[in-house]
Parts: structure tokens; sequence; C-alpha cells
């Protein structure tokens, strides 16, 4: 089955965001095309839609473009074009050094951390506000993830192995040890 690309329009749209967010990110290398064309288009694969929903994440969350960049390259290093995780990468395929990486570290848990925290709360308020301001009338966070159309969120690279599949009945899930 041949992937199926984006032109920087396609994949804006996709990411709901402008083809210029496209454009910028694609002119500092935080996000490069799979293939250009003999006229010069450049084309995304399906992973760098991924790939953009993170660069816009990780910006939402108070990440420099210089973190944002690093988390890009080591998601790049030690995945193939599709996006899948390669068992078989080394340190050499991740061309940043020690410091910058122990920094992004040390940044990562910073907000995964500070999201722990907040979760609830951030749950909560969203809640409040839904029914004070919209009747109840938006779906619920999590319904949202599963919509296509819904702006991203960020999902895990697999299933999580200790949470049911949503898209299974509760009796269908095995019982775990």
């Amino acid at each position: 089955m041949t992937p199926t690309y984006y032109t920087t329009a396609e994949l804006a749209r996709a990411a709901q965001v402008t083809r210029r967010t496209v454009m910028h990110y694609a002119e500092l290398g935080l996000l490069t095309p799979d293939q250009v064309t003999a006229s010069g288009r450049a084309l995304y694969g399906p992973y760098a839609l991924r790939l953009l929903r993170d660069l816009i994440d990780l910006r939402a969350l108070g990440f420099t473009l210089e973190e944002a960049r690093d988390a890009v390259t080591l998601r790049r290093a030690t995945h193939d074009i599709n996006g899948v995780y390669r068992r078989d990468w080394t340190r050499a395929d991740i061309p940043i050094d020690d410091e910058r990486l122990r920094a992004l570290q040390v940044k990562l848990r910073t907000v995964h951390d500070a999201y722990e925290r907040q979760a609830d709360n951030l749950a909560r308020f969203d809640r409040w506000l839904t029914k004070r301001f919209t009747g109840g009338q938006l779906p619920p966070a999590h319904a949202a993830a599963h919509d296509p159309a819904a702006p991203h969120t960020s999902e895990p690279d697999g299933p999580d192995p200790d949470r049911p599949d949503p898209d299974q009945p509760a009796s269908a899930t095995p019982e775990r040890g």
C-alpha cells in the first residue's frame, strides 16, 4: 500500500493550523518534507502530521523552539517514516548531545509533573465551564480525543496495556493478573 502524502495546505488543514505555520516550521527545519516533487512541491507523509501536532502541543506547553526541535529530532531518530518505533536505533542515530537531552528530559518531567498535579482540576474546570457557558453542548474532552475532526490532543505511540480499549465492550477487556 502506498502511503498518502499531504501537500503543505493539506497538512495544515489536517492539523488545524495555517499553511504559513507549516511553512514556518519547515523553514526552521522543525518539519521536513518526506518527498519533494520535480516541480519543488513539498509532500509530507502521515507521520509528519503527528510531528506537526507534537510541535504545536510542545509550543503550547511552553517549550522553546529549540526544545521542540530536539523532541522532534529524537522522535524522528527513533521512529521510521511511518511512525513505527525502531527497535534498532542506536545512540549514534540521535544528533543531540547528552547535555541537551538531559535538559529536555528535565523539561519533560517538569511539564508532566505539573500536568499530573493539575489533571483533575483541569477536567473539573472544563466540566464547569461547559455546563455554565455552553449548556452542556460540547462533547466531553475524552470523546473529542476519538473524533478525527476534533483538535489534536497528544496520544501515546501505542495502546496503554493498563487501560482497557475504549472501542471494546468492557466484558471483552482481558483481566490482568
